[in-house]
């Protein structure tokens, strides 16, 4: 039996072709299916790139987004880049024209559409991944030490938890479990066990549609429920600043592992998904109401409710873009008749 890598390689060829002079137009007719997941013929390229040499980082044509996504899902996108520092971020927005841009970090969260993605790709992964050592200082009037920590937006939530309470800081052990970046974290204003990212925010830096990096202090943003708004929406976040209290080490390291614990044994890890699927309404959870209704394990396609928690969606091999739009409507479907509830989608669907 093929691996998932394999899968992917051949689903990837059925895109693309055997070598960059094969005429698409020659191919066999589309839509095609390859080790049951349905290939769409992609759109024509509508935009030229001759400034990409002027980009030090890795630069991929066509590559399937399934392999960068963690539910594995996702068509080709015209230019995915992972850039190598601000500089490359900077020559992107500069000579991109009206090309749209789509920001990738740990591609968790996020659905990529089976066609794929026209336009261009940046991936966060590979670069703004340190995290400083905490700046400890004494506010006035206040008990106990507090710390700044500039951390780039494309570091890992968990490692940035994990840094901090080697230091005894406490404001970010119940995130230890969330598996994006902090950049993503940031935008989403991602959070748990009552914890948003919001709180412990100082300052972000950015680069705007001009292609200026600035700095937004905290009075500049507004925190919602899975939300951050900036003042202009356009930009690309590459640094944060948090603020975190110094606390007992012992407590902050249980506590990490306490929730560490919780998550393998709720969550379906093992098995190709994006996260949580529908924001919990007020007062209640999206994943104790879609359980209620009997719909753990209800499939369309390779897409299904996990059964280990209901506000996951799975890949169990194979599944398209489309399997899980057609399951998270019948899911919202079935919960506002039955419940008068309207689930709102926390995922990110992007793409053709």
């Amino acid at each position: 039996m093929l691996n998932e890598a394999w899968k992917r390689r051949l689903i990837h060829i059925a895109h693309s072709g055997s070598g960059k002079e094969f005429n698409l137009k020659t191919r066999i007719a589309f839509p095609k299916t390859v080790l049951g997941q349905k290939i769409h013929q992609r759109k024509t390229m509508s935009y030229t790139f001759p400034w990409l040499h002027k980009i030090k980082g890795r630069v991929l044509q066509d590559e399937l987004l399934a392999n960068h996504t963690s539910i594995q899902i996702g068509g080709p996108a015209d230019i995915l880049i992972f850039p190598e520092d601000a500089q490359d971020i900077q020559a992107i927005i500069k000579n991109r024209r009206e090309t749209p841009i789509y920001i990738l970090g740990e591609g968790t969260n996020l659905l990529a559409s089976d066609r794929g993605i026209r336009g261009i790709v940046i991936s966060l992964k590979e670069c703004f991944k340190e995290i400083k050592r905490p700046l400890f200082f004494k506010k006035e009037k206040e008990g106990g030490r507090r710390a700044i920590i500039k951390v780039g937006a494309g570091a890992k939530m968990s490692y940035l938890a994990k840094h901090a309470a080697k230091f005894s800081l406490t404001g970010i052990e119940n995130l230890v479990g969330i598996p994006g970046s902090l950049g993503g974290v940031i935008v989403m204003n991602a959070g748990a066990e009552g914890t948003e990212i919001g709180s412990v925010l100082r300052s972000v830096t950015r680069i705007n549609r001009n292609g200026e990096i600035e700095k937004l202090k905290r009075e500049d943003l507004s925190f919602e429920y899975r939300k951050t708004a900036f003042p202009d929406e356009a930009g690309i976040l590459i640094e944060a600043e948090i603020e975190l209290k110094e606390g007992d080490r012992s407590k902050i390291m249980t506590a990490m592992d306490r929730h560490l614990s919780k998550r393998s044994q709720t969550q379906p890890l093992t098995i190709p998904n994006s996260g949580s699927i529908f924001k919990n309404p007020e007062g209640d959870a999206a994943g104790r109401i879609i359980d209620s209704l009997g719909l753990k394990g209800y499939s369309i396609g390779k897409a299904g409710i996990s059964i280990r928690h209901a506000n996951f969606i799975v890949n169990k091999g194979g599944a398209t873009a489309k399997d899980v739009t057609e399951l998270i409507r019948h899911v919202q479907k079935e919960v506002k008749e039955k419940t008068n509830i309207d689930l709102q989608t926390e995922i990110v669907i992007i793409g053709d």
